[in-house]
């Protein structure tokens, strides 16, 4: 599980109608639907990659897996958006503080160095880069009727 991680993408969407009417031809002229205002439609309106496992430097195997779980079952993109709103990311957001707080979560030598300085050494937690990320996503979209987020 923490190599499908390590290239982590976290998206938000939000409820999106179209204008018109639209209509999605999936092969023949037989197999079409019609996309109106009734339809679940998402557009994506943020994307984020994070190039490190932000569970590396989790030094408990069982709180890891907590973490990990939580963050993946809570906002896997085959869920409905509904069930992905940003209020679910509370749960995630005070586990992983009290993770932090507790020292459970390491500094790593990241993979990914600012191009600035090659040479060094460039150390990240990337714990606290994943919380400190989605606390300003939060603080941005929560808000906003409709948005949800997705973890791929």
């Amino acid at each position: 599980m923490a190599e499908s991680l390590s290239k982590l993408k976290l998206s938000v969407w939000r409820d999106y109608v179209p204008d018109k009417s639209l209509i999605l031809r999936r092969g023949t002229e037989n197999d079409q639907a019609l996309i109106g205002v009734d339809s679940d439609l998402q557009q994506e309106v943020y994307c984020w990659q994070m190039r490190e496992d932000p569970f590396a430097g989790v030094s408990e195997e069982a709180l890891r897996t907590r973490l990990q779980e939580l963050l993946i079952n809570s906002f896997d993109a085959s869920r409905a958006p509904p069930e992905r709103r940003f209020t679910l990311l509370r749960a995630f957001l005070d586990e992983v503080t009290a993770a932090i707080e507790a020292n459970s979560s390491e500094w790593t030598v990241s993979q990914d160095p600012p191009t600035d300085d090659e040479e060094a050494p460039y150390r990240l937690n990337p714990l606290l880069a994943l919380k400190l990320h989605l606390e300003w996503l939060s603080e941005s979209f929560a808000g906003q009727p409709g948005v949800s987020v997705s973890i791929r």
